[in-house]
């Protein structure tokens, strides 16, 4: 059966190993997930309990247009309904985005790593992919991205904080990139680690929306907020470019359980502080220990650190699954000598350190 010739070009994304897989696999009862960069403390008991009673109108259609999500996301960043598209996940976002913008005639630019769903919505549509250099220390160049765009740009995502290295573009680096990028470029802002990128010279894209028309910030709920499960995410751009965003999307994209778990969580002030709270104590604990065992830490600005492996990434992996932990070998990335681990508990976190211990020490 003939296929479009554009999807022979896409590499499967490759997912965190869940953990019933590896309790079957292993015999084992208590697996610690520190893969998939989730929030270790789980949803807030708001949104579960919002999602529960909406279970109620499970024979009906959700509101396509999100309509009190929206409002509440009004409110909290100082913006007109008319800016946000809500999609599942911010991954819908891109491949909106990509409908929208990209063409075989177009071209998007990427960094060397970093998310892989950008490339499979590039891809998709059968625009060129381009891909920039990274910095010196594995995340974005600002040189390299603008280097790399010419006129038949439309797209450059930037992942900020980046995923996987951790790394982020400080608020010089965001502004030189938006002062250079031609008005037909639309530069694409990846917040989903927003939450955690608590240095003084970070800055989120919503600081610019209203001086550069070429610009998108997207944000989920399924890091800091703990919905992964529930796929809620959503976008911030000009008004007339959401409008075409909402036109490709699907009729009713979000089901109403996620809606209604979202606007609970985004309520719920206390558990994202606790969720901020946890990472910011934890991450350079883990670090630390991490930097004893491992010859080179990325300690970042996520919820989430990256480091280099003494043996290659995916045997490391395979090891840590006879201990009852998952992380991430990142060779799907173009790393094969480094491994993601999320933030996880503290006792998780000291697991796995003993684990890495016992197998490299």
């Amino acid at each position: 059966m003939p296929a479009n010739p554009h999807i022979h070009a896409i590499r499967p994304y490759q997912p965190g190993k869940p953990i019933a897989e590896v309790e079957r696999e292993y015999g084992l009862h208590a697996v610690s997930k520190l893969a998939s960069n989730e929030n270790a403390l789980g949803p807030s008991p708001m949104a579960l309990l919002a999602a529960q009673k909406a279970l109620a109108q499970g024979a009906l259609y959700p509101d396509s247009s999100a309509f009190s999500l929206v409002r509440c996301l009004s409110e909290r960043h100082a913006l007109s309904p008319g800016h946000f598209v809500v999609g599942t996940g911010s991954d819908h976002i891109f491949m909106l985005l990509a409908l929208v913008l990209l063409n075989p005639a177009t071209n998007a630019v990427i960094s060397e790593y970093t998310f892989q769903t950008y490339a499979i919505a590039v891809h998709s549509v059968g625009a060129e992919l381009r891909v920039a250099r990274s910095g010196p220390h594995l995340g974005h160049s600002v040189d390299h991205l603008l280097a790399a765009v010419d006129s038949g740009t439309r797209l450059v995502f930037v992942d900020n904080p980046n995923n996987p290295i951790g790394s982020y573009l400080d608020r010089c680096e965001i502004e030189r990139l938006l002062e250079h990028l031609p008005p037909e470029t639309t530069l694409v802002l990846d917040e989903a680690y927003f939450e955690f990128a608590d240095l003084p010279d970070y800055v989120s894209g919503l600081a610019y929306l209203d001086r550069y028309p070429n610009l998108v910030v997207t944000r989920t709920f399924s890091k800091a907020y703990g919905l992964a499960g529930f796929r809620v995410g959503y976008g911030m751009t000009r008004p007339d470019l959401a409008d075409l965003l909402k036109r490709v999307r699907l009729p009713f994209p979000v089901s109403h359980v996620a809606l209604a778990a979202a606007e609970a969580a985004l309520s719920d002030e206390a558990h994202l502080a606790r969720s901020r709270a946890l990472v910011s104590a934890e991450r350079p604990v883990l670090a630390q220990g991490l930097a004893r065992i491992l010859p080179e830490v990325f300690t970042g600005a996520g919820n989430f650190i990256t480091a280099k492996t003494p043996i290659p990434a995916q045997d490391l992996f395979q090891k840590l699954l006879e201990h009852g932990i998952i992380v991430r070998p990142l060779g799907s990335m173009g790393l094969p000598e480094h491994v993601r681990i999320t933030i996880g508990l503290p006792d998780e976190n000291r697991a796995l350190l003993k684990a890495l211990s016992d197998i490299l020490v």
